[in-house]
Protein backbone atom coordinates (compact mmCIF):
# COMPACT_ATOMS: atom_id res chain seq x y z
CA UNK A 1 0.00 0.00 0.00
CA UNK A 2 1.39 3.16 -1.14
CA UNK A 3 1.28 6.51 0.17
CA UNK A 4 -1.22 8.57 -1.12
CA UNK A 5 -0.23 11.56 -3.24
CA UNK A 6 -1.48 14.76 -3.29
CA UNK A 7 -3.81 14.43 -5.86
CA UNK A 8 -5.21 11.24 -4.57
CA UNK A 9 -5.42 13.49 -1.05
CA UNK A 10 -7.24 15.87 -2.94
CA UNK A 11 -9.88 13.77 -4.75
CA UNK A 12 -10.68 11.93 -1.87
CA UNK A 13 -11.22 15.32 0.51
CA UNK A 14 -13.32 16.72 -2.22
CA UNK A 15 -15.39 13.48 -3.08
CA UNK A 16 -15.91 13.34 0.48
CA UNK A 17 -16.70 16.48 1.13
CA UNK A 18 -19.44 16.80 -1.61
CA UNK A 19 -21.01 13.22 -1.12
CA UNK A 20 -21.20 12.96 2.37
CA UNK A 21 -20.55 16.79 4.16
CA UNK A 22 -24.05 18.06 2.02
CA UNK A 23 -24.95 19.10 -1.33
CA UNK A 24 -22.28 21.70 -1.68
CA UNK A 25 -23.42 22.44 -5.00
CA UNK A 26 -27.09 22.36 -4.25
CA UNK A 27 -26.48 24.89 -1.64
CA UNK A 28 -24.56 27.20 -3.65
CA UNK A 29 -27.64 26.75 -6.39
CA UNK A 30 -29.88 27.83 -3.80
CA UNK A 31 -27.62 30.80 -2.38
CA UNK A 32 -27.98 32.60 -5.67
CA UNK A 33 -31.26 33.07 -5.09
CA UNK A 34 -31.44 36.23 -2.60
CA UNK A 35 -33.45 34.35 0.27
CA UNK A 36 -33.87 31.38 -0.55
CA UNK A 37 -31.39 29.13 1.10
CA UNK A 38 -32.56 30.98 4.45
CA UNK A 39 -36.16 30.77 3.71
CA UNK A 40 -35.11 26.25 2.91
CA UNK A 41 -33.72 26.91 6.17
CA UNK A 42 -36.57 27.83 8.43
CA UNK A 43 -38.64 25.48 7.00
CA UNK A 44 -36.85 22.72 8.56
CA UNK A 45 -35.12 21.48 5.34
CA UNK A 46 -31.49 21.60 6.54
CA UNK A 47 -30.23 18.15 5.64
CA UNK A 48 -29.86 19.01 2.07
CA UNK A 49 -27.85 21.98 2.72
CA UNK A 50 -24.14 22.71 4.19
CA UNK A 51 -25.07 24.10 7.70
CA UNK A 52 -24.87 27.86 7.90
CA UNK A 53 -21.76 28.23 9.68
CA UNK A 54 -19.89 25.80 7.83
CA UNK A 55 -20.84 27.47 4.66
CA UNK A 56 -19.87 30.75 5.86
CA UNK A 57 -16.23 29.40 6.65
CA UNK A 58 -15.79 27.74 3.30
CA UNK A 59 -17.05 30.90 1.77
CA UNK A 60 -14.77 33.01 3.91
CA UNK A 61 -11.45 30.81 3.47
CA UNK A 62 -11.61 31.00 -0.15
CA UNK A 63 -12.19 34.20 0.00
CA UNK A 64 -9.17 35.48 2.49
CA UNK A 65 -6.98 32.76 0.37
CA UNK A 66 -7.93 34.11 -2.35
CA UNK A 67 -7.08 38.13 -1.11
CA UNK A 68 -3.62 36.40 0.56
CA UNK A 69 -2.77 35.41 -2.80
CA UNK A 70 -3.33 38.96 -4.66
CA UNK A 71 -2.24 41.23 -1.88
CA UNK A 72 1.56 40.97 -2.47
CA UNK A 73 0.62 42.16 -5.89
CA UNK A 74 -1.44 45.26 -4.91
CA UNK A 75 0.06 48.47 -3.66
CA UNK A 76 -0.92 49.64 -0.39
CA UNK A 77 0.64 53.18 0.58
CA UNK A 78 0.56 54.47 3.99
CA UNK A 79 0.42 58.32 4.50
CA UNK A 80 0.02 60.41 7.69
CA UNK A 81 -0.10 63.95 8.01
CA UNK A 82 -0.41 66.78 10.64
CA UNK A 83 -3.49 69.25 11.16
CA UNK A 84 -2.90 71.90 8.04
CA UNK A 85 -1.18 69.75 6.12
CA UNK A 86 -1.92 67.75 2.55
CA UNK A 87 -0.96 64.08 2.58
CA UNK A 88 2.05 63.37 -0.01
CA UNK A 89 2.84 60.25 -1.66
CA UNK A 90 6.71 61.37 -2.29
CA UNK A 91 8.75 58.35 0.03
CA UNK A 92 11.74 59.72 1.31
CA UNK A 93 15.29 58.38 1.32
CA UNK A 94 15.23 57.32 5.42
CA UNK A 95 12.14 56.40 7.09
CA UNK A 96 8.26 55.83 5.22
CA UNK A 97 6.48 57.93 7.87
CA UNK A 98 5.71 61.46 6.01
CA UNK A 99 3.95 63.23 9.65
CA UNK A 100 4.51 66.69 9.74
CA UNK A 101 3.19 68.36 12.52
CA UNK A 102 2.14 72.71 13.04
CA UNK A 103 1.56 74.87 15.33
CA UNK A 104 3.92 72.80 17.92
CA UNK A 105 1.21 70.07 18.68
CA UNK A 106 2.08 68.11 21.09
CA UNK A 107 -0.35 64.84 20.63
CA UNK A 108 1.06 64.98 16.96
CA UNK A 109 4.80 65.26 17.67
CA UNK A 110 4.61 62.33 20.22
CA UNK A 111 2.76 60.38 16.77
CA UNK A 112 5.23 61.32 14.76
CA UNK A 113 8.40 60.35 17.62
CA UNK A 114 6.81 56.83 18.15
CA UNK A 115 6.04 56.30 14.79
CA UNK A 116 10.04 57.50 13.14
CA UNK A 117 11.34 55.33 16.23
CA UNK A 118 9.48 52.33 15.36
CA UNK A 119 9.65 52.47 11.38
CA UNK A 120 12.31 55.22 10.56
CA UNK A 121 14.43 52.67 8.70
CA UNK A 122 11.41 51.07 6.80
CA UNK A 123 10.74 52.78 3.20
CA UNK A 124 7.30 53.68 2.11
CA UNK A 125 6.70 50.39 0.58
CA UNK A 126 8.03 48.53 3.33
CA UNK A 127 5.38 50.48 5.80
CA UNK A 128 2.79 49.60 3.48
CA UNK A 129 3.17 46.24 3.04
CA UNK A 130 3.52 45.23 6.96
CA UNK A 131 -0.09 47.22 7.15
CA UNK A 132 -1.35 45.38 4.20
CA UNK A 133 -0.08 42.53 5.63
CA UNK A 134 -1.59 42.93 9.16
CA UNK A 135 -4.94 43.50 7.51
CA UNK A 136 -4.75 40.79 5.58
CA UNK A 137 -3.91 38.57 8.69
CA UNK A 138 -6.42 39.90 11.03
CA UNK A 139 -9.43 40.83 8.98
CA UNK A 140 -11.02 37.29 8.86
CA UNK A 141 -11.25 37.62 13.08
CA UNK A 142 -12.60 41.15 12.32
CA UNK A 143 -15.20 40.02 9.77
CA UNK A 144 -16.56 37.27 12.42
CA UNK A 145 -17.01 39.47 15.06
CA UNK A 146 -18.71 41.57 12.52
CA UNK A 147 -21.32 39.39 11.73
CA UNK A 148 -23.17 38.45 15.12
CA UNK A 149 -23.75 42.67 15.14
CA UNK A 150 -24.90 42.01 11.65
CA UNK A 151 -27.31 39.79 12.87
CA UNK A 152 -28.43 42.55 15.57
CA UNK A 153 -28.88 44.99 13.13
CA UNK A 154 -31.33 42.90 10.65
CA UNK A 155 -32.71 42.10 13.95
CA UNK A 156 -33.49 46.01 15.29
CA UNK A 157 -34.57 46.44 11.51
CA UNK A 158 -37.41 44.10 11.65
CA UNK A 159 -38.21 43.89 15.55
CA UNK A 160 -41.68 43.64 14.88
CA UNK A 161 -41.02 40.57 12.96
CA UNK A 162 -41.61 37.31 14.68
CA UNK A 163 -37.77 35.88 13.86
CA UNK A 164 -35.77 35.24 16.59
CA UNK A 165 -32.06 36.50 17.03
CA UNK A 166 -30.69 32.78 16.24
CA UNK A 167 -33.24 33.24 12.81
CA UNK A 168 -31.39 36.31 12.14
CA UNK A 169 -27.90 35.05 12.99
CA UNK A 170 -28.67 32.39 10.26
CA UNK A 171 -29.60 35.32 7.58
CA UNK A 172 -26.52 36.49 8.29
CA UNK A 173 -24.17 33.35 7.72
CA UNK A 174 -25.78 33.04 4.32
CA UNK A 175 -25.60 36.98 3.04
CA UNK A 176 -21.66 36.60 4.20
CA UNK A 177 -21.43 33.77 2.57
CA UNK A 178 -22.58 34.54 -0.71
CA UNK A 179 -20.79 38.16 -0.71
CA UNK A 180 -17.06 36.36 0.16
CA UNK A 181 -17.99 33.84 -2.63
CA UNK A 182 -18.62 36.79 -4.74
CA UNK A 183 -15.64 39.06 -3.28
CA UNK A 184 -13.48 35.44 -4.42
CA UNK A 185 -14.49 36.52 -8.37
CA UNK A 186 -13.82 40.23 -7.71
CA UNK A 187 -10.44 39.37 -5.92
CA UNK A 188 -9.60 37.21 -8.32
CA UNK A 189 -10.48 39.61 -11.48
CA UNK A 190 -9.25 42.70 -10.00
CA UNK A 191 -12.57 44.54 -9.58
CA UNK A 192 -13.64 45.21 -5.71
CA UNK A 193 -16.26 47.15 -6.90
CA UNK A 194 -18.37 44.10 -7.81
CA UNK A 195 -18.47 42.53 -4.24
CA UNK A 196 -19.74 46.28 -2.84
CA UNK A 197 -22.26 46.14 -5.87
CA UNK A 198 -23.44 42.54 -5.74
CA UNK A 199 -23.80 42.35 -1.98
CA UNK A 200 -25.74 45.01 -1.79
CA UNK A 201 -28.34 44.35 -4.39
CA UNK A 202 -28.14 40.60 -2.93
CA UNK A 203 -28.79 41.85 0.63
CA UNK A 204 -31.32 44.09 -0.52
CA UNK A 205 -33.32 41.53 -2.41
CA UNK A 206 -32.50 38.62 0.54
CA UNK A 207 -34.09 41.40 3.06
CA UNK A 208 -37.09 41.39 1.16
CA UNK A 209 -37.70 37.85 0.43
CA UNK A 210 -37.15 36.64 3.98
CA UNK A 211 -38.54 39.38 6.11
CA UNK A 212 -41.08 41.07 3.55
CA UNK A 213 -42.80 44.54 4.27
CA UNK A 214 -43.59 46.93 2.36
CA UNK A 215 -41.66 49.19 -0.73
CA UNK A 216 -40.55 51.79 1.17
CA UNK A 217 -40.40 50.07 4.32
CA UNK A 218 -37.71 47.71 2.97
CA UNK A 219 -35.83 50.41 0.88
CA UNK A 220 -35.52 52.17 4.45
CA UNK A 221 -34.52 49.07 6.20
CA UNK A 222 -31.93 48.52 3.50
CA UNK A 223 -30.62 51.39 4.04
CA UNK A 224 -30.28 51.23 7.40
CA UNK A 225 -28.44 47.96 7.70
CA UNK A 226 -26.35 48.70 4.33
CA UNK A 227 -25.03 51.86 5.70
CA UNK A 228 -24.25 51.06 9.32
CA UNK A 229 -22.64 47.67 8.68
CA UNK A 230 -20.77 49.56 5.97
CA UNK A 231 -19.15 52.06 8.74
CA UNK A 232 -18.92 49.07 10.78
CA UNK A 233 -16.40 47.80 8.50
CA UNK A 234 -14.49 51.23 7.62
CA UNK A 235 -14.21 51.33 11.59
CA UNK A 236 -13.21 48.04 11.62
CA UNK A 237 -10.29 48.32 8.95
CA UNK A 238 -9.25 51.89 10.57
CA UNK A 239 -8.80 50.23 13.97
CA UNK A 240 -6.42 47.34 12.54
CA UNK A 241 -4.19 49.53 10.44
CA UNK A 242 -3.79 51.68 13.44
CA UNK A 243 -3.29 48.74 15.73
CA UNK A 244 -0.93 47.36 12.87
CA UNK A 245 0.71 51.01 13.25
CA UNK A 246 1.10 51.57 17.32
CA UNK A 247 0.93 47.81 18.46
Amino acid sequence: MHPPSAREFLHEFVGHYIALEGALWRTLKALLVPGKLTLEYFAGRRRQYVLPLRLYLTASLLFFLVVKVIAPHAEFRVVTFGEGTSATTQSTPRGGIALTCTNGSVPCEKVKARLQARYGDLSQAQLGAMVRDRLVAYSPYAMFLLLPIFAFLTRVAYWRRPRNYGEHLVFAFHVHSFAFFVGSIAAAVGIVMIETLAAAIYLALALGAVFGGRTWAKALRFLFVFLAYFLLILLAVGIIATAALFL
